[in-house]
C-alpha cells in the first residue's frame, strides 16, 4: 500500500535530516557517490548510506546504481527542484540569522514589477535609507505572472504592482500611484517636435516589440487593430528597458509603455515622449500586502513612507 504524503511528510520530519537532502542533490548533479561525498564532505559510504535512508523514508528508488555511477529515476529527477528549493530557503534563512546577528537592522522585502521599480521605488528608496539607517529593503523584481509563486513561497513582505485580476487570500490592494500610457522613443527622433499626433501618423514607424505577457502589449495590438495599422517591428523582443532603452536610442524606433517604465529616462533627457493623443487610460501601480497586524513593524513603515512620498512626489 502506497503512504499518504502526510506520512511521508511525518517521516521525513521526524527521521530526516538537512544532510540528506545535500546527498540527494549532490548525487543527483554530479552521478556518483564518491564525487558527491567529496563535494559534501563525506566519505562514499556516508553518502551510500544517506541515498538509502531517504529512500527507505520516501519508500522509493531514488537512483539506478551502474559500474559508471548512479542514475536518477523518474521520480527523482521530479523531485529535484524541490530539494534545491528547500536547501536554497535553508541558506537564505541562514543569510538572514548572520545579517541580523550582525546588524541591528531589520529587513523589508520588497517585491515589484518594472514600472513600480522605476517609476517610484528608484526615487523613493534613497530619502527611505537615508532618514531609516534600521531597515534594509531587499527588492525581487518580477512580473505580473510571477506575483502569486512570491506570495505563495511566503518570499516578500509586500509587493508593488498593477491590481491583480484575483488577489491571494489575506491580501489586499491599495492604489498607490497613477500611471499612464506613453510612445516613447530616441530624443532625437524626428516626431518629437511635433503636436497632437495620432496613431496614423505613427503608421510608417517601426516599433519596439514588447513581450506578450505584458499587459501593454495587448492594448498596442488593440491599437493597431483599431486604427487598422499592420506595424513593423524591430526584431528584438525584450522585458529589459535598459536593451529597450538602447534600441529606441539607436535607430528610429518607438515603442508603446507605461510612462512608469521609463520616467527616469525620459527626466534625464535619454528618451522622449511623443505627443499622441486619444492615448487608452492605464491602470495605476499600487501596494499588494497582508493585513496590517500580519505584517512587521517595519514593513508597515516602509509601507507609509512609500504612500507618503507618492503623495508629495507623483
Amino acid at each position: 500500500m502506497t503512504p499518504s504524503a502526510a506520512v511521508l511528510y511525518g517521516r521525513l520530519v521526524s527521521g530526516g535530516r538537512i544532510r540528506h537532502l545535500q546527498a540527494f542533490v549532490a548525487v543527483a548533479e554530479l552521478g556518483s557517490a564518491k564525487k558527491a561525498g567529496e563535494s559534501i564532505g563525506a566519505s562514499q559510504p556516508a553518502v551510500t548510506s544517506l541515498i538509502a535512508d531517504l529512500e527507505q523514508l520516501l519508500e522509493c528508488a531514488l537512483f539506478l546504481r551502474h559500474a559508471r555511477g548512479m542514475q536518477m529515476t523518474d521520480i527523482a529527477q521530479e523531485l529535484l527542484p524541490f530539494v534545491r528549493r528547500a536547501l536554497a530557503s535553508l541558506e537564505r534563512g541562514t543569510d538572514f540569522v548572520t545579517f541580523r546577528r550582525t546588524s541591528e537592522s531589520s529587513i523589508v522585502r520588497v517585491g515589484g514589477i518594472e514600472a513600480a521599480l522605476s517609476g517610484l521605488l528608484a526615487r523613493a528608496l534613497p530619502p527611505f535609507i537615508g532618514g531609516r539607517p534600521d531597515v534594509s529593503v531587499e527588492v525581487h523584481e518580477v512580473v505580473m505572472t510571477g506575483i502569486a509563486a512570491l506570495i505563495l513561497k511566503q518570499e516578500i513582505d509586500m509587493m508593488l504592482c498593477r491590481e491583480p485580476s484575483v488577489r491571494p487570500e489575506g491580501w489586499k490592494f491599495t492604489e498607490l500611484m497613477p500611471d499612464r500610457l506613453v510612445v516613447v522613443t530616441g530624443p532625437q527622433h524626428p516626431l518629437v517636435v511635433k503636436r497632437s499626433l495620432g496613431f496614423a501618423d505613427l503608421s510608417d514607424e517601426a516599433w519596439l516589440q514588447m513581450p506578450s505577457p505584458i499587459p501593454a502589449r495587448t492594448v498596442f495590438d488593440m491599437l493597431m487593430n483599431h486604427h487598422g495599422i499592420n506595424p513593423r517591428y524591430r526584431n528584438v523582443i525584450t522585458f529589459s528597458p535598459s536593451i529597450a532603452m538602447a534600441q529606441l536610442r539607436s535607430e528610429r524606433v518607438v515603442g508603446l509603455a507605461p510612462y512608469s517604465v521609463f520616467r527616469q529616462l525620459v527626466e534625464l533627457g535619454q528618451l522622449a515622449v511623443l505627443d499622441v493623443v486619444d492615448m487608452p487610460p492605464c491602470q495605476p501601480v499600487g501596494v499588494l500586502s497582508p493585513k496590517d497586524e500580519d505584517m512587521s513593524t517595519a514593513a508597515l513603515d516602509f509601507k507609509d513612507f512609500l504612500f507618503r512620498y507618492a503623495k508629495q512626489h507623483p
